[in-house]
């Protein structure tokens, strides 16, 4: 029988498969983390997650070149996983704000991110996208051990806005400055659904036809009041109200 995370056990990240027979190796970076920043030494004990929802209890057992080796004392039950999968598709925005919405949408349960291509974000090389994919992977690990979770959230390459569209959710809502009649509140009002897709714009907000293309794709158009919010304001504030209505914030 798994039990739950003790608080006091420090957590680490290993990908998906590093833990066999028993004995794990954490990367450099881990490795860093657990030597030079807290200070850990052979014997102590942690918690190793690898973000799909397997958590072990585990020994370091040595400090070598290739990385600190552990030993598995036990698997832990997984924590911290929302009822409402929770889709963010959120318009690219320049670099500290997306990194912020990157790592509160990760403390926030959602389940998977999807940066847009829209009409009035930052255009980006594909290459320039690569590298900041592996950012944002990088900091929702991060975030993964902090706010104690168990599944890390996916992070798609960025897309353009119209194939983003389409998606199983049973909820769909795009947040946008100029609808002036509210509606989310309605919304929220009715039976939680399963599942959910958010959709946020980038500073330039969407495009008229934009939130068109979104209405004809089943999307309710609904807005966060009558102030203009910064990106990762509006992200934060929209996945609030979202997981208090429908998921496990209350």
């Amino acid at each position: 029988m798994t039990k739950s995370v003790p608080i006091a056990l420090r957590r680490f990240y290993v990908t998906p498969g590093r833990v066999a027979g028993g004995v794990l190796r954490l990367d450099l970076q881990e490795t860093h983390h657990l030597v030079r920043v807290l200070r850990l030494k052979v014997g102590a004990r942690v918690a190793i997650g690898d973000g799909q929802g397997r958590v072990w209890e585990a020994q370091v057992e040595g400090l070598e070149p290739g990385g600190a080796r552990l030993k598995v004392v036990r698997e832990l039950a997984s924590w911290g996983e929302s009822p409402l999968a929770l889709v963010l598709g959120i318009g690219l925005a320049k670099g500290e704000a997306m990194d912020t919405v990157i790592r509160q949408a990760t403390e926030m349960g959602v389940k998977r991110i999807l940066p847009l291509v829209t009409e009035r974000c930052e255009r980006v090389t594909a290459a320039r996208a690569a590298r900041r994919q592996a950012r944002w992977q990088r900091l929702a690990q991060e975030s993964l051990k902090s706010c104690q979770r168990s599944n890390l959230p996916e992070i798609d390459f960025p897309e353009e806005f119209a194939a983003a569209l389409a998606g199983p959710e049973e909820a769909k809502l795009i947040f946008w400055e100029e609808e002036r009649g509210g509606g989310l509140k309605s919304c929220l009002d009715q039976p939680p659904p399963k599942s959910a897709r958010l959709l946020i714009g980038p500073e330039g907000g969407f495009s008229a036809g934009e939130v068109d293309q979104a209405r004809e794709a089943g999307y309710e158009v609904v807005s966060l009041g009558p102030r203009r919010l910064k990106v990762e304001t509006a992200a934060l504030a929209a996945l609030t109200l979202v997981q208090y209505a429908w998921g496990d914030l209350a």
